[in-house]
């Protein structure tokens, strides 16, 4: 069955105040939103010019040495779960 254009438009203009609601509800926390790009770039620049001074191999070491021990950190958190009595396990 066809809508008539009234209803068409009737159920924009309802779109239209819906969407206009959220973004006024939105608005208090968009003043702040604009400085979350220059925290990163700032962030980002401050761990350039740090690893600048680093050499490259030690820069390797460490990285080798943290993913191990998130591995073995993981592994023994997963051990732990699994010998846990009544732990449930989740559904894959």
């Amino acid at each position: 069955m066809a809508r008539s254009s009234v209803e068409i438009q009737a159920d924009m203009a309802h779109t239209r105040r819906v969407i206009e609601h959220r973004l006024d509800a939105l608005t208090p926390r968009v003043p702040r939103a604009w400085r979350s790009p220059w925290i990163t770039e700032a962030g980002a620049l401050a761990a350039g010019l740090l690893l600048s001074r680093v050499p490259l191999g030690r820069v390797l070491r460490t990285g080798a040495r943290v993913v191990q021990t998130a591995v073995a950190v993981a592994g023994a958190v997963a051990a732990i779960e699994h010998f846990l009595p009544g732990h449930r396990r989740r559904a894959a």
